[in-house]
């Protein structure tokens, strides 16, 4: 497969971060990894059960079982260095299921490739995109379930790739106020650049949201999710918390205990009759500055 040239310093650990080309049977498509939920961003990453809006189905596929007549959110993430990632979700609840669309789409900057040094490079940009057709329904009063089958499509120079996969999840509400998920999320077959074989990372998650009335007008929800990447044989634990007054304000935080590359998340959203406005920021370690989402949604 070409490779892009050498590159030093900031671009180099971007294009590694970023791109998630990987040889042999490891872990690729690493923009997966990058939520498109901004609300959710801001709490580190928790949502499991806690997320809700048509974009929760990509933590949860049995948010979407969660959703109040026809909802939308569209969100723009400006990452690190020049990369960008894109989302747009849609679900409709149809009383006995829940349907919800998806598209998301990554790239990761431009790229300069030759052969030769005295050649003229061709600027190319890697680029992802996954589809989501999510199913999603309440069982019973206390129970939530969410099929989403996927695809998925990675191209790079003049090499590409795409397959097909699915996600899974519960949520069970066994008593008020708390509710509990599980969730199996970028599951599907090898991929293949070329040659150069590769897994999607797929991920287990756990999680457990709780809320409360501190005041009048007011509630807190405390959330927090257990993680494993299965190929990269990862872990991964985040909290986050999300206070909000009179659900017109929302003020938002969470910390990533075991990420090496950011730590602490904060943000806020503002609604407005049926339409949301959300906005995340995240520090980013290794001198690589910080990542601004926000987001644009209707109903939830």
């Amino acid at each position: 497969m070409p490779k892009a040239p050498p590159r030093t310093g900031l671009a180099a650990l971007a294009w590694l971060l970023v791109a998630g080309v990987c040889l042999g049977r490891q872990g690729g498509l690493s923009s997966l990894k990058l939520l498109p939920g901004v609300r959710e961003a801001a709490m580190a990453g928790t949502g499991v059960a806690a997320a809700f809006g048509p974009q929760a189905i990509a933590l949860n596929p049995a948010a979407g079982a969660g959703t109040h007549g026809f909802a939308a959110v569209a969100s723009y993430a400006k990452w690190i260095l020049d990369t960008h990632h894109q989302s747009l979700f849609v679900a409709r609840n149809f009383s006995a299921l829940c349907l919800g669309l998806g598209v998301t789409s990554f790239s990761a900057g431009a790229f300069e490739y030759r052969t030769q040094p005295s050649e003229e490079a061709v600027v190319f940009t890697p680029t992802d995109f996954s589809l989501y057709l999510n199913l999603a329904r309440p069982l019973t009063d206390m129970v939530h379930a969410g099929l989403t089958a996927r695809y998925f499509y990675s191209r790079i120079y003049d090499a590409d790739a795409d397959g097909l996969g699915f996600d899974g999840g519960v949520r069970v509400m066994p008593v008020r106020s708390l509710t509990l998920g599980a969730s199996l999320v970028d599951f599907g077959k090898t991929m293949t650049y070329a040659r150069d074989v590769f897994w999607l990372p797929t991920k287990v998650r756990l999680g457990a949201g709780y809320e409360v009335v501190p005041f009048e007008r007011g509630r807190l929800t405390l959330a927090a999710d257990g993680s494993y990447l299965v190929y990269g044989r990862k872990p991964g634990v985040v909290a986050g918390l999300e206070l909000a007054w009179n659900e017109v304000l929302m003020l938002r935080a969470g910390y990533d205990l075991l990420s090496e590359a950011n730590k602490l998340s904060f943000g806020l959203g503002i609604a407005a009759g049926v339409f949301r406005f959300d906005y995340s920021f995240t520090a980013m370690n290794f001198d690589l500055g910080a990542a601004h989402r926000v987001s644009l949604g209707l109903g939830r």
